[in-house]
């Protein structure tokens, strides 16, 4: 269904177990009646199990926010793949820009984890984007391009959907987003790196992320090349991520 959207929030290391639930207590009030626009919620690691077994949120998917490179073994605080396809889950984000800068995650890592995720029963969301110096200097392509194509080349054979979420480096958490200018035509330069890759029976999703909220979603989502959002900030508040969804035809 090429015409789906996907609204999704990452929660990154903010609301405990508690807040995870009052959250959905309220979130659950809302109007969710799903209108093509599927809803992603990837809360912490502790609140992963309680919030996917949580009562009333029929159309909500759930996510991991990332996981090891690693299959199991001596490995001090990992999670694997095996232990969030055991719990239902059915999505992991990976080479988000944090991990990537935060925990030093190259293009090779990130393709390790991306290459163990599309191997399971889980879809990935493969996270790009250019720091703002790669944008200054017109070399933001070639980093689009590395990044994309070191994980999407080590897949012999494509079977399953994959989503890929833009987040330009320079407007996650800023508070201000790409201007629809910049993201239209980045979008049109990504989908133009991922057509080798698309085959008959699976899609590949593309989202934007970075500083996604209600006053910009509306134009944001009208865009041809934009299949939904990866949410940060605004998708803490049950108020403002139900207004982002409403705002993508969600009812």
């Amino acid at each position: 269904m090429k015409n789906k959207k996907f609204c999704v929030a990452n929660w990154k290391m903010n609301m405990n177990h508690d807040d995870s639930i009052e959250f959905l207590k309220r979130f659950r009030t809302y109007d969710l009646i799903n209108n093509n626009t599927e809803i992603v919620i990837c809360p912490s690691y502790t609140s992963l199990f309680s919030c996917m077994n949580f009562q009333g949120l029929p159309n909500v998917s759930w996510g991991a926010q990332d996981v090891s490179c690693k299959i199991d073994g001596s490995n001090t605080g990992e999670i694997s793949i095996e232990m969030i396809e055991n719990l239902g889950s059915s999505y992991v984000i990976v080479g988000h820009s944090e991990r990537r800068a935060s925990f030093n995650e190259t293009n090779e890592h990130v393709a390790q984890k991306f290459i163990n995720i599309y191997n399971s029963n889980l879809t990935p969301i493969l996270c790009v984007g250019e720091e703002y110096e790669d944008r200054k200097n017109e070399t933001f392509a070639s980093t689009l391009k590395k990044q994309i194509n070191s994980a999407l080349s080590k897949i012999s054979n494509f079977n399953k959907d994959i989503v890929l979420a833009y987040e330009p480096v320079w407007a996650i958490g800023s508070g201000a987003s790409a201007d629809i200018k910049t993201i239209s035509e980045t979008h049109a330069l990504i989908k133009n790196i991922i057509n080798k890759y698309t085959l008959k029976n699976c899609n590949i999703w593309l989202l934007y992320g970075g500083s996604v909220n209600e006053d910009n979603s509306s134009e944001i989502i009208s865009l041809e090349d934009v299949d939904g959002f990866l949410i940060g900030g605004a998708s803490l508040s049950p108020s403002k991520f139900y207004n982002i969804y409403r705002s993508m035809g969600g009812i």
